[in-house]
């Protein structure tokens, strides 16, 4: 989570949502993290891995951070 704080998600969110959102992408790449296992072991295709940029766009969508 350390690397994800090293980048302007505190200056633009301040350091508590930062945090928030670092949790975020963390249970959200870890949830890809073992659908992709299963996927492997069923021979389709790996799921991409989550970006910040794309967590923060949820979060919007969700009415959890400013537009």
């Amino acid at each position: 989570m350390k690397t994800f704080l090293f980048n302007d998600l505190t200056e633009r969110f301040g350091y508590g949502m930062a945090v928030y959102i670092s949790a975020k992408t963390s249970a959200m790449q870890q949830s890809i993290d073992a659908i992709n296992a299963e996927r492997k072991v069923a021979g389709t295709s790996p799921l991409k891995n989550i970006s910040i940029d794309e967590v923060i766009g949820v979060l919007r969508r969700k009415g959890k951070l400013p537009a």
